[in-house]
């Protein structure tokens, strides 16, 4: 494991994650408002589109496809080996763009599109805009949710695509 790499890896994922994930919400703000806290998904739901949260799953799913390749070939070109430094390099970068999406989307976009009127419709006026209340779902979802799910899963991918790769390349 060679930490550095590990870190700028993972920052690098992290900004184009989060930095992809927030321009996207800002082209299709109602079906990004299906992953907000409860009472704003609520107060949105009349206004979203069906086939627009269709399509924001299509273009969550590249971007997350394209990190964990990302994850998988720089590990692989590291020299990494070994199932558990393979496992514990696909963790720590899935934290890091854990983390980015806490400090840029959560924390970040938030504060940017909270006073922007009607940028989700029919949640403007909701309690769940104030850092404290967006707080209450964020947190547990960054602290405990992603490091014990998300974050084992993607240690497992990325030693399961490098492993393949070292059988297809040698």
């Amino acid at each position: 494991m060679i930490i550095s790499r590990i870190i700028l890896d993972g920052l690098a994922m992290s900004l184009f994650f989060n930095f992809s994930a927030g321009m996207f919400s800002f082209v299709m703000p109602q079906a990004y408002s299906t992953m907000f806290p409860k009472e704003i998904k609520q107060a949105a739901a009349p206004y979203v589109d069906k086939k627009e949260v269709r399509r924001m799953a299509v273009i969550l799913t590249a971007i997350y496809l394209f990190v964990f390749l990302f994850f998988g070939v720089s590990t692989y070109f590291s020299g990494t080996e070994g199932f558990w430094n393979l496992f514990w390099t696909g963790y720590i970068e899935m934290l890091f763009v854990n983390f980015g999406d806490l400090l840029i989307l959560d924390c970040l976009l938030r504060a940017i599109t909270k006073n922007m009127r009607g940028f989700i419709k029919g949640a403007e006026n909701c309690k769940a805009w104030e850092l404290k209340e967006w707080m209450k779902s964020a947190l547990p979802e960054h602290l405990i949710i992603w490091p014990l799910t998300c974050c084992p899963l993607a240690g497992l991918i990325t030693a399961g695509v490098v492993n393949l790769m070292k059988l297809i390349f040698g």
